[in-house]
């Protein structure tokens, strides 16, 4: 089993990672790196409610369907420290990315969407920011996209890890229908400020678990890593920021609908 997928690189091009239905049921991903003669990229939702976000930039995002004509303008990032805006788009609209100067990365989540709602900014105070856990496992998550948002299944927003520290901990899952759990796939996205920086992750199932595996990771700048289910506890190296995208669907939509790892859970005491 190979959840890893390695950054295509910087050069301009749309690098689908995910497609729904295959590599995971409820979720697509693709990584848009805007530049040199792809200066815009237009696509189709089709039947998929889309999460983007931006890396780079500067980007303008101009959206139609049922309700008219939307658009947006994304200022460049300064540093995946902080929070950056992400958008919302329904089903049935057709999207159009333009580079407004430069390169620009941007990346688009999917899961299976429903008829109406409308493109939505989720920027500033919009954003919500909590700093998560304690010791060397502290970190800022910072979530977009959930009950603000009138989303079918997408759940969205950014994780923040410090120089050396950890998150996802104590290890948690969310792949069986229990009182405190929903089953829900995640996909991971990685930036590393300095870019020549790495991370290390693991996905690894309940020992109770009928099809079990365990699996390790280097994590570079643009990789990705997908979690069909499991437990998934992520470091970064001394020195290094390392900030993920990531993005949930399932058979439910809860933000908070996970069980820590029993064996690891003390740590919160």
């Amino acid at each position: 089993m190979n959840l890893r997928i390695p950054s295509p690189g910087n050069a301009p091009g749309v690098h689908p990672i995910v497609e729904r239905g295959r590599q995971l049921r409820h979720l697509s991903f693709t990584i848009i790196e805007l530049g040199g003669n792809l200066r815009e990229h237009v696509f189709e939702t089709g039947d998929e409610e889309i999460s983007l976000d931006f890396y780079t930039g500067p980007v303008t995002v101009q959206a139609e369907g049922a309700w008219g004509r939307w658009s947006a303008q994304v200022p460049a990032r300064s540093s995946i420290r902080d929070a950056a805006p992400m958008i919302y788009i329904p089903p049935a609209a057709q999207v159009r990315l333009k580079a407004a100067n430069g390169p620009a990365r941007v990346t688009a989540g999917g899961a299976l969407g429903r008829p109406g709602g409308r493109p939505m900014l989720i920027d500033g105070d919009a954003i919500v920011a909590r700093h998560v856990g304690k010791d060397n496992w502290t970190r800022t998550v910072y979530t977009h996209i959930a009950d603000n948002v009138d989303a079918a299944r997408l759940i969205c927003g950014e994780t923040v890890n410090r120089p050396g520290g950890w998150s996802s901990c104590p290890p948690h899952k969310h792949d069986r229908l229990e009182a405190s759990e929903v089953p829900m796939e995640e996909v991971y996205y990685f930036q590393l400020e300095p870019a020549q920086g790495f991370g290390f992750m693991r996905v690894y199932t309940d020992p109770a678990d009928p099809d079990p595996f365990d699996c390790a990771y280097p994590v570079q700048h643009g990789d990705t890593v997908l979690i069909p289910r499991g437990y998934h506890p992520v470091s970064a190296c001394p020195g290094y920021t390392l900030n993920y995208t990531w993005i949930l669907a399932g058979e439910g939509r809860v933000y908070g609908a996970w069980k820590d790892d029993p064996r690891h859970a003390w740590i919160k005491e």
